[in-house]
Formats: C-alpha cells, structure tokens, sequence
C-alpha cells in the first residue's frame, strides 16, 4: 500500500492537507482537517502533525499486511467499542444484556479503564474470576461472551489478534426453562392487574407460544380468520423467519377481546391505530408488572414475559402434541431445541410419581404375619 500527503488549495482557508491511500488499484483519501494559510510558523507545525500522522497511517497499514493489529487502534478505548456495538443491537433485551455486561467490564476495570493494548486472555481470566464471584455461572458466562464477542469483531477489524480469548469459556449449567401449569395460568386470570395490556399480552403468549418481542410488534393485519379459526402471518423478529401460526381458541378469545382496547391509565406513549397489544416500551417494565401480579396471584415463581413462551410450549407436549409439531409452532429452527420442553414434561411425570402414597404389598404382608 502507497500513503502520500497531498493538499489542495480551498476558497476560504488556504491549502488543505490530506492523505492519499492506493492498494491493487484502489484508491482513497483521509481528510486531515488541518490547512495550510502561508504563515510560515504555523505551516511549520501543521507540517508536524501531518507527518506525524502520515507515519503512523504506514505503520497502520504495514501491521495489518503482515497480520498484525494496527499500533495506532491499539491506543483506543476498548470498553466505549463495546458500548457501540452494544448499542447497535436491535433487540431491546439484547442491547440490556450488552448495558450490563459493559457495565461490570468498566466496573472491574476501575478508573484505569482498558485500551486495545490491554485486552489479551490474562485481562478476560480476571473478568472471568470477577464475574462467577458475583454471579451464578450461567448469568456470569452470558456476560463473558458479550465481551468475547466484542474481541471476535475487534479481530475481524484487525484491532485485536484472532485467538484473543478464545480458550477463556465458563461452561453453563443446563437448567429446565421456567413455565406455570395451566392452574397457574388460570390463578393468574383470576387476579386483578393495573395494566390490563400487559395481562391480556401474557396470556396470549402462554396461548400462542410468541415472544414478548412478536407480541408488542403484533398488528391486525397479520391476523387472518377464517370461519372459526384464526392464523398469524408475521416475521419472527428474533430469527426473521416467516412464519404462518395456528392459533388456540383461547389465544383467539384473546384476541377478539382487544378489538376496542384502549391503553391502560398511566400508559401516555402513542400506538400505531393496528398494533393488538398497547403494552409499556420497555421489557423490564412488563416483566416488573408480571412480577407483581404473580405476587399478588399467591404464585411464588418468578414470573416473565418470557414464561409464556415456556407455558405454551410444555402445554403442548403435556396435551399431546408431538416435539415435531410443537418445535413448528414454536418457530424453532431446530427440534433439538425444542427437546428441552420434554426433558421438562419428563421430569415433571417423574415427581408426580414419585408422590404416589407407599403402600405393603401382599408378600410385605405376609412375611408380617
């Protein structure tokens, strides 16, 4: 790569200073915001940071022909490059998961913060020490691999060096999904709740197995019925896929009761005239709201938006829906995740069994006699 300093003469403030960038044929300009005005002291030092710069772009680009990071990025701030990616995530929960994990980064960095020079497997071991003593593993290893993540993309940018933390893992624990029973969700019918949205967008969810994320985007005219059965076209927004969803009487009541549905009292913010479920902006504020009407309700589980997805799901395979059927209502890409669900349904037989009375058998009786 050839790096040349070039000016061009301006209308209003003299000569302006650029590089000039060609490589196999392409060719790019930098900016340098500095000018030259024909003051010849002035000029003198805007020649030296020109140059300066001039000499760290080659030794920029003479790193990165051979592999290396560039000497230049390796100054920047790497926890502000995770708050931008972090922030770049569509997904709200997503990017609330990222504000956390970027958080206990900074917090563990302390005032000295962490620069591209500092990240290496050493730094992300003591993160990972820090981390798992406050956190369960699998909270502590979903923090560790937002910030592995950003390495991943530092390294496809050239900043960092490929292996960076690679070999730095916290294995989770696998944990059966939390759902409530269908008395549950009838116990949860039965309660009061402030915002009536938030109750009726639940419900639908244990009904229809979506997420909290299909269920605030929903809108009429992804609904189609048909004599007395009703689907939903949409786009997942998590996977993107298409999907064509069957819904369940109950889900269908549901929905049929939100045709004149106004916001609930306090909500002020303005709802597209289509959108079904008029629920709060913010995940954490319906989770917060389920968390009390589950309190409320005598439900002693920790109740998210979330759990509907999982009622739906062990409903289904509890009633006699087959993995096939449930993983395509689901929306799974693979059943393999949906076999989670029965691991659930097995477990959940199994202490229903083992709650059976004891009783003596008649061979117990007679060696009594």
């Amino acid at each position: 790569m050839k790096i040349a300093l070039r000016n061009k003469p301006t209308k209003k403030q003299g000569k302006s200073l650029y590089l000039d960038f060609y490589d196999n044929g392409r060719r790019w300009y930098e900016f340098l915001n500095l000018f030259l005005t024909g003051d010849r002291l002035r000029d003198k030092e805007t020649m030296r940071l020109a140059d300066g710069i001039l000499s760290q772009r080659r030794l920029d680009a003479a790193a990165t022909q051979n592999g290396l990071p560039a000497p230049s990025r390796l100054k920047a701030d790497f926890i502000a490059y995770c708050r931008k990616l972090g922030e770049s995530k569509t997904n709200e929960n997503t990017r609330r998961i990222w504000k956390k994990a970027i958080n206990h980064l900074a917090r563990f960095a302390g005032n000295g913060g962490i620069t591209f020079a500092g990240v290496n497997d050493t730094l992300l071991e003591n993160f990972k020490d820090y981390l798992l003593a406050r956190f369960s593993q699998n909270t502590a290893g979903t923090y560790l691999s937002k910030i592995k993540a950003a390495c991943r993309k530092a390294a496809k940018e050239q900043i960092l060096t490929s292996h960076v933390g690679i070999y730095v893992t916290i294995k989770k624990q696998k944990t059966l999904p939390k759902y409530l029973t269908f008395e549950e969700i009838q116990q949860l019918q039965a309660t009061p709740i402030m915002n009536q949205a938030v109750r009726d967008g639940f419900l639908f969810s244990c009904f229809s197995g979506l997420r909290y994320s299909d269920v605030k985007a929903l809108t009429w005219d992804q609904v189609r019925f048909e004599d007395a059965q009703a689907f939903l076209w949409f786009s997942q927004q998590k996977t993107g896929e298409a999907e064509a969803l069957p819904l369940s009487k109950q889900a269908i009541e549901i929905l049929n009761a939100q045709k004149d549905s106004k916001p609930s009292p306090g909500i002020r913010r303005k709802f597209e005239n289509n959108v079904i479920f008029k629920m709060p902006s913010t995940s954490q504020s319906v989770n917060d709201a389920l968390g009390r009407w589950a309190k409320r309700a005598g439900i002693a589980k920790k109740v998210t938006f979330h759990c509907g997805r999982h009622s739906f799901a062990t409903m289904a395979l509890t009633y006699g829906a087959d993995l096939y059927t449930t993983s395509k209502l689901l929306g799974h890409a693979s059943i393999s995740t949906t076999e989670i669900y029965a691991e659930v349904i097995d477990k959940t037989r199994r202490e229903a069994v083992n709650m059976l009375p004891e009783f003596q058998s008649a061979n117990q009786e007679r060696a009594m006699k």
